[in-house]
């Protein structure tokens, strides 16, 4: 099955580093996006929300760049073990450059 996320977003909620209880370092951020999109041959603008998770190294280097515009991959999955919601798992950022 396939579950690959690509998305360009602006960092627009960056939490406070926290660590695994193995000191794998997680950063909880929401990205916001807003574009216009294609839709039965009708332009229609997209503006929402979507909570991410970055875990490991790129979560230290990116604690303190909220407001940044980024393109990210990753996969969606469940929030937790309780929460259903998903999340985008990001395994890849970088800084937009336009």
């Amino acid at each position: 099955m396939n579950n690959q996320f690509e998305l360009t977003a602006t960092l627009c909620k960056v939490d406070t580093l926290r660590y695994t209880p193995a000191g794998v370092p997680v950063l909880d951020v929401v990205l916001q996006h807003e574009s216009w999109q294609e839709e039965n041959g009708l332009r229609c603008q997209v503006k929402f929300e979507l909570p991410a998770k970055i875990i490991g190294q790129d979560a230290q280097a990116w604690q303190h760049k909220q407001g940044k515009m980024v393109s990210v991959t990753g996969f969606l999955a469940q929030r937790s073990q309780r929460i259903l919601r998903p999340v985008l798992r990001i395994q890849h950022i970088t800084e937009y450059k336009g």
